[in-house]
C-alpha cells in the first residue's frame, strides 16, 4: 500500500471519529432544544481540531517510522493524478453543500446550525476527498 494511501485512510478514519463526535455532541444538543453557551461550542470545535491534528500527526509518525523509504519518496505521476482526480471530484461535493446550508437560511436556521451546516460540509468534502484518493489508489489510477 502506498504510502500516501495510507496517510489517506488515517485522514479518513480519525476525521469520521473526530468530527462524527463532535456533530453527536452538536446534535444532541440541537434536538433538547437548548443552544449552550458559544464557549461550550468553542471549546468542543477546539479540541476536535486538537484531537485530530495529533490523532493524524501521530498516526502518520508511526506510518513514517515503519516505512521510511516510502515516506521519504518524492510523489510520482500517479499520486499527482490520483490527488487531481480527488480535489475534482470532492470540491462539487463542498460547493454543493454550501450551497444546501446556505438555503436553509430561508427555513429558519439559527447561526449555530449555519456554522454546524458549514463545519459539516468541510467535513465530507475532505472524506469524499481522501475517499477518492484510496479509490484512485486501489484502482491504479
Amino acid at each position: 500500500m502506498p504510502f500516501k494511501e495510507k496517510i489517506a485512510w488515517i485522514s479518513v478514519v480519525t476525521t469520521a471519529i473526530v468530527w462524527g463526535g463532535y456533530f453527536t455532541f452538536a446534535f444532541r444538543t440541537m434536538m433538547t432544544g437548548g443552544v449552550p453557551h458559544p464557549s461550550i461550542y468553542m471549546a468542543a470545535f477546539t479540541a476536535a481540531l486538537i484531537l485530530q491534528a495529533l490523532l493524524a500527526a501521530a498516526a502518520t509518525i508511526v506510518v513514517a517510522i515503519l516505512a521510511p523509504k516510502d515516506a521519504n519518496a518524492p510523489a510520482d505521476e500517479r499520486d499527482r493524478e490520483v490527488a487531481r482526480r480527488s480535489y475534482a471530484i470532492a470540491y462539487p461535493v463542498l460547493i454543493s453543500l454550501i450551497v444546501c446550508v446556505t438555503v436553509t437560511v430561508y427555513f429558519g436556521a439559527t447561526p449555530w446550525d449555519l456554522v454546524n451546516g458549514m463545519m459539516a460540509a468541510i467535513v465530507i468534502a475532505d472524506i469524499v476527498h481522501y475517499g477518492a484518493q484510496i479509490v484512485g489508489y486501489r484502482r491504479g489510477a
